[in-house]
This record gives structure tokens, C-alpha cells and sequence, in this order.
């Protein structure tokens, strides 16, 4: 090979290993799994006169500046009005605006990277009307909700009740907020989903996470919220003497949980009803006979055909019920214990055994 040609071939590598290494050091404005960065956070807009808005954010020191836009009814578009070039700023003053007006707005940021500019993706938008002193119609506080802590059991729901209240800025007695409208959204959805009509969804393990109720201008309310998995709670209490009962939470408990977590999960619809016993000769039989199971034949072999007492289980669409007999017939009905997926536990008409189960004894006349 000609040596100038092997001058050229080594020369072409270190460029490409320098550029390597080059792009190695440098810290893109995209994540690396090439998605945009997240928006700028806690965006807000509200009145800063009568002819002017205010919208504000929460720094990020990891960029070099942010890009205010604001809606222009004509085109129907986003259209940018101001570059805020410092990376410390958390506010904007749109001034020079007609009074009596609503005004709807994006943030973004950006980061120089190699002389251009990368920016973000949009915040949600965010809204401000201006208006004097003693105008009617203004703008809104973060909204009132009626919890600020919800305790939800795996794949439970709850709603909450939210109402949008006017700002405390503003002279008049009958000052109402323009827009009552409320948005919702989650911080981890793999937690729990709310609906655009505050319908919190708890997800399929345990953990926890906020809801957030958000007014038209940003303001926002917070919502803790819990999931928890009662199927699996680690100790059973005040269940009384009583040896059937006794015997099921203790030495059966593993086998009660995982049917009773099973069917938190995978639940059954309304009207719907699995019946699970055991045959003249010891064998599981389920009405329907092709009900969902799932992994849980095991547990549901060990409890039916290994428990001391006569045993069957029902599953609701609300609950499981582990239901004991002396022996098979109704007449000689014994003793519940049930598995509750959307009580809140905060009255009991029978004995607690733990949070969503409860324990009941019926005596034979």
C-alpha cells in the first residue's frame, strides 16, 4: 500500500477516535435515550396590572435560558415572544397588554450546544386575564379539594371532589374566576392515574405518588396519594378466640393473601360471582369451571383440602369471603372472613382482623 494512502487511513481514525472521545465528554440537551428534555416545571401565569401578565417557572441551572410564548388567536398558533437569557430567571412580564383580556402562554427552555440552540419540550399551557381593580371577572386560586391524602388499595379508585375559587386579589364583593375549569394529572403513573374528572386510579403495586388539581393560570393543589397492598398486610389483630378463625389467619394466612391480592388486581365484574369448593371426593371444583385463576391453584388446593374445617370461597366484585362450616350445609353456617377491596375501614359493624378484612360469626338456631 502506498504510504501517503496509510498517512490518509491513520489520519481518518484518529479524527474518528477524537470524535468519540470528543462526544463522549459532551453532555447533550436531549436524554440520552433521544426524547427532548422535560418542559420547564411549575409554570404559572396571573395578572400584574391591568395591562400586563406575569409568568413565571422554576429554574434549571443544567440550561442557559428560556423561551416565553404566547397564543395568537389569529393564526391559532404558539407564537414566541420573548427570550429570557439567563438561566437564574423565574419570571416574565408580559406588559403593554389590553386590559379585560385573557392571555394563554408556553415556557420552554434551551441549551447552547455546539454553537445551536436545543430546546425543550412546551410546559402545559397556562392562562391570565387582566383586569382593574374592581372587575368581576378574574382570576382563579389553586383549587379547594375535599382530601388531601387518599389511602387506595391495589387497583382501587376514588373521586375527589374540586371546585375553583377566585383570586383574593381584586375589590369586588362578587368577583368570580373566568374559567372553572380544573386539570388533573399525576406525577408517577405507574402509581396511580387520575381522569380529566379528579377519578384517581390506583395501579397494580404498592407505592406512592401526588395528584395534582391544576386551576386554567397553574396554580395547583397537591394530593398525597397511597397505594397499598391490604391483601398482604404483615399482621392480623383483634380476631377473638374463636380456633376456626384463628387457624386460617395464622397457620392458612399465606394462601388467603394471595387470592385475596389476586383478585384486588384481576377484579371480577358486578353481578358476577366465582364459586370455589371442593366435590364428595376432595377435588376443587369452580362455578363457572373456567373462571380466572390465574397461578393461585396451589393456594386454592392447600386451603380447601388441607384446613381443619369445612371451607368454601366466594369472590365479588367488591370482595373475597372465606366462608366456614362445621360441616356442608348451610344450617350449620359458622363463621366469615372477608377481604374488602374498596372499604376505607373507617367503621366496622364486626370484628377487625386488619385493614380490609374483617371477621364474622353466624350460630345455628
Amino acid at each position: 500500500m502506498d504510504e501517503k494512502v496509510k498517512g490518509y487511513i491513520t489520519a481518518m481514525w484518529v479524527m474518528v477516535i477524537l470524535s468519540v472521545i470528543l462526544m463522549q465528554g459532551r453532555t447533550a440537551y436531549a436524554i440520552g435515550d433521544g426524547n427532548q428534555k422535560t418542559a420547564p416545571e411549575n409554570v404559572r401565569a396571573v395578572r400584574n396590572s391591568k395591562t400586563s401578565v406575569r409568568i413565571s417557572w422554576k429554574p434549571d441551572a443544567e440550561v442557559d435560558g428560556y423561551i416565553i410564548y404566547r397564543y395568537d388567536r389569529a393564526s391559532k398558533k404558539y407564537v414566541k415572544v420573548k427570550v429570557v437569557r439567563d438561566s437564574s430567571a423565574d419570571r416574565w412580564i408580559d406588559r403593554k397588554l389590553k386590559s379585560n383580556k385573557v392571555y394563554r402562554y408556553k415556557v420552554a427552555s434551551y441549551r447552547m450546544v455546539d454553537g445551536k440552540k436545543q430546546v425543550s419540550a412546551l410546559s402545559d399551557w397556562v392562562s391570565a386575564r387582566t383586569y382593574k381593580r374592581y372587575s368581576k371577572s378574574v382570576n382563579a386560586q389553586a383549587p379547594k379539594v375535599d382530601k388531601k391524602k387518599v389511602n387506595l388499595g391495589l387497583c382501587s379508585s376514588q373521586k375527589l371532589k374540586s371546585r375553583v375559587v377566585a383570586t383574593r386579589y381584586g375589590k369586588n364583593k362578587k368577583k368570580k374566576p373566568f374559567s372553572d375549569k380544573v386539570r388533573w394529572y399525576s406525577s408517577d403513573t405507574s402509581i396511580a392515574t387520575v381522569d380529566q374528572n379528579g377519578v384517581i386510579k390506583a395501579g397494580a403495586a404498592p407505592g406512592s405518588c401526588s395528584i395534582y388539581a391544576k386551576a386554567h393560570n397553574g396554580a395547583k393543589t397537591e394530593i398525597k396519594v397511597n397505594v397499598k397492598n391490604y391483601a398482604k398486610e404483615d399482621d392480623f389483630y383483634n380476631y377473638g378466640e374463636e380456633d376456626d378463625i384463628y387457624t386460617l389467619i395464622t397457620d392458612f394466612k399465606p394462601q388467603i393473601q394471595d387470592i385475596a391480592e389476586y383478585y384486588s388486581i384481576h377484579r371480577i365484574g358486578e353481578g358476577n360471582v366465582i364459586y370455589m369448593d371442593l366435590d364428595d371426593h376432595a377435588n376443587v371444583v369452580m362455578t363457572p369451571d373456567n373462571a380466572d385463576i390465574g397461578n393461585l391453584r396451589k393456594d386454592i388446593e392447600k386451603l380447601l383440602v388441607e384446613f381443619p374445617y369445612y371451607i368454601s370461597i366466594e369472590v365479588y366484585c367488591d370482595r373475597v369471603e372465606y366462608i366456614l362450616r362445621k360441616e356442608d350445609s348451610d344450617e350449620s353456617l359458622k363463621a366469615y372472613v372477608v377481604f374488602w377491596f374498596d372499604n376505607d375501614c373507617n367503621e366496622w359493624w364486626s370484628i377487625q382482623v386488619g385493614p380490609h378484612w374483617t371477621a364474622y360469626r353466624f350460630y345455628p338456631h
